[in-house]
């Protein structure tokens, strides 16, 4: 395969990916490949020449979104203030849900049975609660939080935040700022040392 011949292939490649983000995040998993195939410019032969079927798009329209937050993440996790980083992390993925519209919402309602599994490892080795549980541990030990705090149960409420069916009126009229700055306030007052005191 010659340079223009590569070129051509990465740059239809992008086409579909783009589209495929775009009208998924509009109509949910339930859009057709037509409609991608319209967005991006191009027939519908040559979207299945790229991926074998709809749900290998996908998967790897989700892959990427994954992959991108797993790694921004992981970076806000090294920061040296822990609540800091909880703040920033809920924050960042509250505006990916928001950001992946209708796409957020129907994997979550029931995703594909393939994506599933697989996208099984990358989910066994980040799990959406994990670095919650491991800032929290963090503040606790540096004395920012109730040494009584039930860590597990504080992370698993600060991350099912992030599951848009959770996202119930007036949840859902909320940018996604405001509910990770509404949230993590109301974590910090039943949470932090300085929260419990006045509230007693």
């Amino acid at each position: 395969m010659g340079d223009l011949e590569r070129a051509d292939v990465r740059r239809n490649r992008a086409r579909i990916s783009e589209a495929a983000l775009e009208v998924f995040r509009e109509r949910g998993i339930q859009a057709e490949i037509r409609e991608i195939a319209d967005r991006a410019g191009l027939g519908i032969a040559t979207i299945y020449r790229y991926f074998s079927s709809k749900d290998e798009l996908i998967m790897e329209t989700v892959r990427d979104q994954l992959v991108e937050t797993m790694e921004v993440v992981r970076q806000l996790a090294l920061l040296d203030d822990p609540l800091e980083a909880l703040k920033q992390i809920l924050t960042q993925e509250l505006a990916l849900v928001d950001y992946l519209g209708g796409l957020s919402e129907a994997l979550n309602a029931r995703p594909p049975r393939a994506l599933m599994e697989d996208l099984r490892g990358e989910w066994e080795e980040f799990r959406a609660a994990e670095p919650f549980e491991q800032l929290i541990q963090r503040a606790v030990d540096e004395g920012a939080l109730r040494r009584d705090l039930d860590i597990p149960v504080a992370a698993a409420m600060l991350s099912g935040l992030v599951l848009k069916r959770n996202w119930q009126p007036p949840l859902a009229s909320r940018r996604p700022s405001e509910l990770a700055e509404d949230a993590f306030a109301l974590f910090l007052r039943a949470a932090s040392v300085d929260g419990a005191a006045a509230e007693t």
